[in-house]
């Protein structure tokens, strides 16, 4: 093949193609639809030779520009940097596999905003568990409190089954997590599917202490079990995780909290973690993170109240 005739569209296929032999499904899958929807539409054409850092910032400013003629909505700062960092990845590909020298190195990435951080709130939290406590006997409610009381992602206890529940030790093994991921393959009639795979990172796969609080009302549950079923449906049929978000968004409205993800119960137990003290490295592992400055970044902030606590123990006379 002419060096000089290779597209975007050619170097994206080969590294879709290398990577689908490096990575788990789930992040094919996402590279797959990123260069797919994002990428090629707007540089598939564009010869290898001719990338520069003046088509990548345009691509960057029109991704968070939007298109309203196309009916493209603005993205947010950091899709638009994900999708950056595939693309570049896919131009250094390009750069080695065909001696090109750099070719967009002037390259800016968009700024993006911390993320904040929402819990329920004393009464929210009070209402829900209340709620909660009051249908414990049920798989599905009594899921959302080993949620409150755990960290865990919601793919992560829909893939529970009682065999990652080590009772005597006191023990959950996070070994695997569900997630529907899109079908890259143009010839599939299925844009997507589900699958039960590990989790997104090594650190993800852990073990979390099961509290004093939540570990009577597990242990009343496994007295009617098998071993192989599913903690939430105590069946070999699993709920996918959007249907779980649907039942808890129920919830939300029989208990008159607000609309919110199912996240928050995964933020609210890290926040209620650091204001009873427990130090960042043991939450750090019990949430997955890859490593403390993501707990510390996210989670460790003090509230109103302790910074008018602290600045009260100031005295200069």
């Amino acid at each position: 093949m002419d060096v000089s005739k290779i597209t975007m569209a050619d170097v994206s296929t080969e590294w879709l193609n290398m990577k689908k032999l490096t990575v788990k499904q789930s992040t094919f899958s996402r590279y797959y639809s990123v260069v797919k929807t994002e990428i090629l539409p707007d540089l598939g054409s564009i010869r290898l030779k001719d990338m520069n850092s003046s088509i990548v910032n345009s691509f960057t400013g029109r991704k968070l520009a939007g298109d309203e003629e196309h009916d493209k909505p603005p993205l947010a700062g950091k899709t638009v940097r994900d999708i950056c960092s595939i693309l570049k990845s896919i131009i250094k590909y390009g750069e080695k596999e065909y001696h090109t020298g750099p070719l967009a190195e002037n390259t800016v990435l968009p700024k993006t905003r911390r993320e904040i951080i929402e819990t329920l709130n004393e009464t929210e939290l009070k209402n829900l568990t209340d709620y909660l406590l009051a249908h414990q006997d049920e798989d599905k409610h009594a899921g959302l409190l080993l949620c409150l009381y755990s960290g865990m992602r919601i793919g992560e206890i829909c893939a529970l089954r009682w065999k990652d529940i080590d009772l005597k030790q006191g023990v959950i093994y996070i070994r695997h997590t569900i997630q529907r991921i899109s079908v890259p393959d143009e010839k599939c009639t299925k844009r997507t599917r589900i699958i039960i795979d590990e989790p997104k990172t090594q650190n993800s796969i852990r073990t979390i202490p099961l509290s004093k609080q939540i570990y009577p009302i597990i242990e009343k549950l496994h007295d009617i079990t098998e071993e192989s079923f599913f903690f939430l449906t105590n069946s070999e049929k699993f709920i996918e995780p959007r249907n779980y978000q649907y039942f808890f968004k129920k919830i939300l409205k029989k208990t008159e909290t607000r609309n919110v993800n199912f996240h928050i119960l995964r933020h609210t137990f890290a926040t209620r973690c650091v204001e009873v003290g427990m130090d960042v490295k043991t939450l750090s592992e019990i949430l997955g993170h890859a490593n403390t400055s993501i707990t510390l970044n996210y989670y460790v902030h003090s509230s109103l109240e302790a910074k008018k606590k602290q600045i009260n123990m100031l005295s200069f006379w």
